[in-house]
């Protein structure tokens, strides 16, 4: 798996982080690209569960957060292998979270209810650009 280092930088207080370079990684053959300079919050869990899930940057999600902060931001690079740029949707962006937490070793219970949470409540973000459902 090809991954490059999470480099972020405090923007506000351990509520917002910025990418000081490009984040890559691979996915099932798909080449995905955060871009320098994206903000995140990482993982938009509430307070009240960070006792079960964690915090929301903390933990072995966090790899998989990144990426599926700038999907729905608008700003996430997905490309296949012969370099072809592609456009994804929220269900897409979702399930590559949920996989790319398994990957990195987060109990499979933990990543079910976290990818239930972004299923169930992904209508409610309000910074979303052009990610449609499919």
């Amino acid at each position: 798996m090809i991954s490059s280092k999470l480099a972020l930088r405090d923007v506000d207080g351990d509520k917002i982080f910025e990418l000081i370079e490009d984040f890559i990684l691979e996915y099932k053959g798909y080449a995905l690209t955060c871009p320098k300079g994206m903000h995140t919050d990482g993982a938009s869990i509430p307070r009240f569960f960070w006792r079960i899930i964690g915090s929301p940057l903390m933990g072995k999600y966090r790899r998989a957060c990144i990426p599926h902060d700038a999907g729905y931001k608008g700003v996430l690079v997905v490309r296949n292998a012969d370099g072809t740029q592609l456009t994804v949707g929220r269900l897409w962006i979702d399930t590559m979270f949920h996989r790319l937490m398994l990957e990195h070793g987060v109990r499979r219970w933990r990543a079910q209810l976290m990818y239930r949470a972004v299923r169930y409540f992904s209508h409610t973000y309000k910074g979303s650009k052009g990610t449609s459902e499919g």
